[in-house]
C-alpha cells in the first residue's frame, strides 16, 4: 500500500520529536503545512502509441496522441503536430489556475 507524503512527513516529525531533534521540528512543520496546503494537479491523461506503418515500401513510426483532461471538457477535434513551427504540449502553470 502506497503511503501518502503526508504520512511520510508525519513519520518523520514524530521520529524527530523522539530523538528530541530540536533543530528541524520547525522545519518539518512548515514542511507538513506546505504539502498540506499544495494545489492538486488537474485529473487528465495523455497516451501515447506507436504503430509502424508502410508507404510506398519505406517503414515508418506512426505516433497516435490521447489527451483527456478537465481544461479540454469537449472533444477538441484533430490537433496538427509538425508543421513550420516547434510542437509544445504545456501544462502551463496549474499552481495557480482556479
Amino acid at each position: 500500500m502506497e503511503r501518502s507524503d503526508l504520512d511520510f512527513i508525519r513519520d518523520t516529525l514524530v521520529t524527530a520529536l523522539n530523538e528530541k531533534r530540536d533543530g528541524i521540528i520547525g522545519d518539518l512543520f512548515k514542511l507538513y503545512e506546505e504539502v498540506q496546503n499544495r494545489p492538486t494537479i488537474p485529473y487528465g491523461n495523455i497516451n501515447i502509441t506507436k504503430d509502424k506503418v508502410v508507404v510506398d515500401g519505406i517503414n515508418y513510426d506512426q505516433y497516435n496522441f490521447n489527451l483527456t483532461s478537465e481544461y479540454v471538457p469537449v472533444a477538441a477535434g484533430d490537433i496538427a503536430i509538425g508543421g513550420f513551427s516547434d510542437d509544445v504540449i504545456s501544462f502551463g502553470d496549474y499552481k495557480n489556475q482556479g
